[in-house]
């Protein structure tokens, strides 16, 4: 997917009638691919969202999906959450883990190096998901990270005597395709490699798979199946490799693949071995552990972090796979949610005083869509348009706001997010699948901390 913005951004869009009222405005859009979708045409869309984001670069126009159909289902109604422990009931051991993407410059600094290392320590993390970066020199390419093992070891000997146990952590979209698959294989065999010529203090723990397949832009189309096949037998054969070398395999996954299509309700599915099931039931049976993104800063109710994680903790109490609950720590900016509904007019909005979702089908398959809110955006958007007869507009109405509050706790401080994690492992501490919590990131985690 290709995002542009048309116009010189002399000021950010506001979402308020009254704060644009006071600013430039300008024109946003962002391009999709209509196949993608599934979609033949522009005039086939009956739903979609786009998302006004906010962000360090200004404000973007970011497309979620669209759909031929519109929702005909609703989804399956809420489970309650597993009930609590009474007092006195024993619990299983609990970890804390933490993600580090930044391992190039704990490698490189070792001031910083040092200042991650007593944090580990003070903060009593058991589990580092360490982001493996590429030799000095080289570069990934095609699912193989060619990480420099020699490099590294003192690293993992330095948290390991700081009683933390280390993954080998990688991920990328792109690792779906059948194409990239054998170079992730060689990365999980480099790992076993590196543990048979190392010592036990310089020794990975395991291998853990950061993928996230549904941010391939077919996802949300007829090609979703697909994506989700390959997904899980990469995994398959990653643990395959893994396993036979000793090594353990974590995949991270976000909270929803318990749930079913938005639209449809049906199950997110994929194939095996032969066997059809759900994607969460085939990778709860092939890996080790998960990750789950479960993202929410409030405990209960329907869009509370327990009930996001509910499904993962169950099964894994009827399987092999124990569970982290991830807890997100790092800045997530605001979105404002707009949503497409049924069959869009064609030629220009008439109304330059309201807020129109426009659409134009573009060459090759392409669509551009734009959110249009005053007389010099639809000039600018007609001016543009190679013929505006063929432009397909939905009103855009109130947006449904998005808060980075309700996914992280960067701006909500350490007190509520100790709260909430002690909710989580009052809840979950008796279940035998249930791990600890998981904190993304370290330096998310390390300056929410220090403030």
């Amino acid at each position: 997917m290709r995002l542009t913005l048309t116009a010189a951004a002399a000021a950010l869009l506001a979402s308020s009638a009254a704060a644009s009222a006071q600013e430039e405005q300008v024109l946003l859009s962002v391009d999709g691919e209509l196949g993608d979708y599934g979609i033949d045409a522009l005039e086939d869309v009956r739903h979609g969202r786009v998302a006004l984001v906010r962000d360090p670069a200004g404000v973007r126009l970011a497309l979620h999906f669209l759909r031929d159909e519109a929702p005909v289902q609703p989804p399956p109604p809420a489970q309650p959450p597993p009930p609590e422990l009474a007092p006195g009931e024993d619990r299983s051991p609990q970890v804390r883990a933490l993600w580090v993407w930044n391992t190039d410059q704990l490698l490189a600094e070792p001031t910083e190096r040092a200042t991650f290392l007593d944090f580990v320590a003070e903060q009593r993390i058991e589990r580092v998901f360490l982001y493996v970066p590429a030799a000095e020199g080289q570069s990934p390419a095609a699912g193989y990270l060619p990480f420099d093992g020699d490099r590294l070891a003192p690293l993992l000997a330095d948290l390991h005597a700081r009683g933390a146990s280390t993954y080998a952590l990688d991920g990328d979209r792109d690792y779906v395709y059948p194409e990239n698959h054998e170079g992730v294989l060689r990365t999980v065999r480099r790992v076993v490699e590196h543990n048979r010529t190392h010592r036990l203090e310089e020794r990975f723990y395991g291998v853990r798979y950061d993928i996230e397949p549904y941010l391939i832009g077919g996802f949300q189309g007829p090609g979703r199946r697909e994506i989700l096949d390959n997904y899980v037998q990469l995994l398959a054969r990653v643990a395959e490799v893994a396993h036979a070398g000793g090594v353990r395999v974590g995949a991270d996954i976000p909270f929803w693949f318990d749930a079913g299509d938005e639209i449809t309700g049906s199950a997110f599915e994929a194939e095996l071995d032969g066997r059809v099931a759900p994607v969460l039931e085939h990778v709860m049976a092939t890996v080790d552990d998960i990750g789950i993104m479960a993202y929410r800063t409030t405990v209960d109710g329907p869009n509370g972090v327990l009930l996001h994680s509910r499904a993962e903790i169950d099964l894994g109490n009827r399987g092999n796979a124990q569970v982290y609950v991830g807890v997100e720590t790092t800045r997530i900016y605001d979105e404002d949610l707009y949503t497409i509904r049924g069959a869009g007019r064609t030629g220009l909005p008439p109304l330059a005083d309201a807020r129109w979702i426009v659409a134009e089908e573009l060459e090759g398959g392409e669509v551009r869509l734009s959110l249009v809110e005053g007389q010099e955006m639809l000039d600018e958007l007609a001016a543009g348009a190679t013929d505006v007869d063929e432009l397909r507009y939905w009103f855009a109405g109130q947006p449904v706001p998005l808060p980075g509050d309700l996914i992280s706790f960067h701006a909500l401080g350490a007190d509520a997010m100790w709260r909430t994690a002690s909710e989580i492992e009052r809840t979950f501490g008796s279940q035998p699948s249930y791990l600890g919590l998981a904190f993304h990131d370290y330096l998310g985690l390390r300056e929410l901390l220090a403030r």
